[in-house]
């Protein structure tokens, strides 16, 4: 009578052999534990790479998935030892490794919503990217898949950098979840590019801001309060109308006004929570688009304020423009009608650099908001 073979207790999370009940010709089943787990139990959910006729062939299963998976074999030799083996092996493997985008929807279900509205809208940007790998399983994608993208993509290097941050961040989940092994993690050696040379800025022209206000359009409404407020692109984008105050009397001069203004502020200290006067040009566009409940156009991420609003209403009047232009007209506009720079450092979130503005002065409302109607056009 044969002796009965008997196998040491495998290792934890090393997988396990079962025999099936009924009489079956591959009566063995090698199952492998997932990172999905049981919502009702919280374990580990077991994925089968296969059944076999014998118990043997079912551990020696086990193993080749394992060396395979670490690395320790790499698919030639695989292959070589046990070509049957490791086809079965391969195609139960790559059944349950996600793709790029799966993984991608993964962290913006998790990770990304921990974030801000803006953070996440640039997540959901960035991603558009990639399109062309979408479907590509994670550990198919190669540095060349990558930087044949990155190399055709006609975004700036800022951009790209974003793109860059948003791959590191799918590359170390699939290493994480064991999709891929560290030594396929080469997110760190794909190229951004040459970085540009600072643009230069230009101001508005007269002529150019006469034609937004004949434009009577949301978007040239919206670029005409950027210009007579000097606020930065972000600071607009998602203002919350608690911040915005239009007619409310103000006497801190000794002279009762009434005056709009809102409260903003962003990136410096000194721009923090400061108050920006409305101009009385630009109040009406303000209580038509900021104030009205529901959606709005500045209810969304810069990016996309930028290609579906800025540019397409630009082109359209043929100039050539930056959004951050609109705030080097402010400036200009500024000294073209002496308004005094208390006022326009204040209204714009600049450090005084003088010790009795940034320590004892502090902001007049009044004030404000008369330098600020100086400009005339």
């Amino acid at each position: 009578m044969a002796r009965k073979v008997t196998y040491k207790r495998r290792p934890n999370n090393s997988g396990t052999v079962v025999k099936l009940s009924g009489k079956r010709r591959k009566p063995y089943c090698a199952k492998i534990s997932s990172e999905e787990r049981d919502i009702v139990t919280g374990k580990k959910k077991q994925v089968t790479i296969g059944t076999f006729e014998t118990e043997l062939e079912a551990l020696n299963a086990l193993s080749l998935y394992h060396l395979t998976n670490q690395k320790t074999l790499n698919e030639k030799e695989a292959s070589a030892l046990s070509p049957d083996l490791y086809d079965q092996i391969k195609k139960k493997r790559d059944e349950k490794i996600p793709t790029f985008k799966e993984i991608f929807n993964i962290l913006n279900a998790e990770e990304f919503t921990q974030l801000s509205y803006q953070a996440k809208a640039g997540y959901n940007s960035w991603i558009k990217h990639f399109e062309q790998i979408y479907d590509e399983k994670i550990n198919k994608i190669t540095l060349q898949d990558l930087q044949i993208i990155f190399d055709n993509d006609k975004c700036g290097q800022g951009t790209k950098i974003h793109m860059k941050a948003l791959c590191a961040k799918i590359f170390r989940y699939a290493v994480i979840h064991q999709y891929i092994s560290r030594d396929d993690d080469y997110i760190e050696f794909i190229k951004c590019g040459k970085e540009e040379r600072s643009k230069m800025h230009y101001a508005f022209s007269i002529d150019e801001i006469k034609r937004l206000k004949d434009e009577n359009t949301t978007t040239a409404k919206i670029i005409l309060i950027y210009i007579f407020s000097g606020l930065r692109a972000n600071e607009l984008l998602n203002i919350k109308r608690k911040d915005i105050h239009i007619d409310e009397t103000c006497t801190d001069d000794g002279i009762e006004r009434k005056i709009s203004y809102l409260v903003t502020g962003s990136k410096t200290d000194a721009g923090k929570n400061r108050v920006v006067p409305i101009h009385d040009s630009i109040k009406p566009y303000v209580k038509e688009l900021l104030l009205p409940k529901g959606k709005r156009i500045v209810d969304q991420s810069y990016t996309n304020f930028i290609n579906e609003h800025f540019n397409p209403c630009l082109k359209e009047l043929n100039m050539k423009h930056t959004l951050h232009d609109t705030r080097v007209t402010f400036t200009t506009l500024c000294q073209l009608n002496n308004v005094d720079v208390f006022s326009r450092k204040r209204i714009l979130g600049h450090k005084m650099r003088d010790i009795t503005f940034d320590t004892y002065t502090s902001t007049v409302i009044n004030k404000l908001y008369t330098e600020i109607n100086k400009i005339k056009i």
